[in-house]
């Protein structure tokens, strides 16, 4: 009756390993894998949590380059002055700031998401090896530099051609093939017939340029991988002996009136652009780039074409942060689901059975009160034989 009584206050079967040894034991696995289990459905769920931030920060970049899209279609109508087409650049300017704001600020738990760096394991499992990842690194940083639309600039229109414009930004997954004169910034040619690595900061060489169907004319060698667009410009009017080219505040390089360039290679020219996981993409000078015939940077062609290559890319990842979320949702069902039989398991084996502690504690309270009584009317029975007497 003790031991009932213990296991109905206590409501374990087991309160010792004297109560069942091998019960004991294992109970004690059924319920260091219950916990587990129970914190593994916690690391998915924010593993979720993870994924939505992102997913939700993608999300507003996609409504960024929408807009950017808008833009360089409403800077191609024709009623639109060069000022107009300025008034528009303005928000792009806008929009690609919010873009790297949104891709630099972006955290969970204090680790940056939209970095190109963030790789990341969650144990989903009671056990060690049972993981999931969410790996962030294949899509690189989702900033306008990696997703190149810092090359967009609304002000140019494909039929332009006294006023035309070389553009300036950041490669793009050997989108086009750039020399880099500054962080971020290359001057773009044809495509190449052949491909030769850079390195970071190597000077550029053999750059060749004509003014007016000119002759060729050697740009000077301090040009470099590192300088700034103002070296180029100097170097640039130096050559002609004229101030053809002017920098402006959005990162380009103006052509004035009745200038028309063209550039060549003299020799392998190649450069890379700044150290980065990307460092080793690869670039070379190629062939002739005709500012006057061919559809330069700032056309609608080119603005749509890199946006709607920035928006797979978003698109991709988000594609890819939604079928995480979807395996993390399946994972969290399918550990509820053991838990809960797990822990049924680990009840029957340790837990007390109430009816039959129950009923055993009645059958023996009986019997004791029964022996009890019996025990009275024993005592009783020489009491009255002595009153008989007497």
């Amino acid at each position: 009756m003790t031991k009932a009584f213990e296991r109905l206050s206590s409501g374990l079967r087991i309160n010792s390993a004297a109560d069942d040894a091998a019960g004991l034991q294992i109970s004690n696995r059924l319920t260091s894998q219950v916990g587990g289990l129970n914190q593994a459905i916690q690391n998915a769920n924010d593993g979720i949590s993870l994924a939505q931030v992102a997913e939700g920060a993608m999300e507003e970049i996609t409504n960024a380059l929408q807009r950017m899209r808008v833009l360089a279609v409403q800077a191609e109508n024709g009623i639109n002055s060069f000022a107009d087409r300025e008034a528009l650049q303005k928000e792009v300017l806008a929009l690609q700031k919010e873009i790297d704001r949104i891709a630099t600020t972006t955290e969970f738990g204090g680790q940056k998401l939209l970095d190109g760096n963030y790789k990341s394991t969650f144990l989903v499992g009671a056990n060690a090896g049972q993981t999931i990842d969410i790996d962030l690194t294949a899509y690189g940083a989702m900033n306008t530099g990696d997703l190149w639309v810092s090359e967009v600039d609304v002000t140019q229109t494909k039929s332009q051609s006294d006023g035309e414009r070389i553009y300036v930004g950041s490669e793009f997954d050997g989108y086009s093939n750039s020399v880099f004169y500054n962080q971020n910034q290359h001057f773009d040619f044809v495509t190449p017939p052949t491909v030769y690595a850079g390195t970071p900061g190597t000077t550029v060489s053999g750059i060749v340029v004509r003014l007016n169907d000119g002759p060729w004319t050697k740009i000077p060698s301090y040009f470099t991988a590192t300088g700034s667009r103002e070296d180029f410009v100097n170097a640039f009017n130096n050559t002609f002996g004229r101030n053809v080219l002017h920098a402006n505040s959005f990162g380009s390089v103006r052509v004035e009136e009745d200038a028309t360039f063209q550039f060549a290679y003299e020799g392998l020219a190649a450069t890379a652009t700044e150290a980065t996981a990307r460092e080793q993409e690869l670039f070379m000078l190629t062939g002739i780039w005709n500012l006057s015939g061919n559809t330069p940077y700032g056309s609608t062609d080119f603005n749509t074409s890199i946006i709607d290559r920035a928006l797979e890319k978003v698109d991709s990842a988000r594609a890819y942060l939604g079928a995480q979320q979807n395996r993390f949702q399946s994972t969290i069902r399918n550990l509820s689901n053991v838990s809960e039989n797990v822990s049924a398991a680990r009840s029957r084996i340790r837990d007390t059975d109430y009816a039959r502690e129950t009923a055993e504690l009645t059958r023996s309270q009986i019997l004791q009160q029964a022996a009890t009584s019996l025990l009275g009317q024993a005592n009783q029975r020489p009491q009255a034989a002595l009153s008989l007497l007497s």
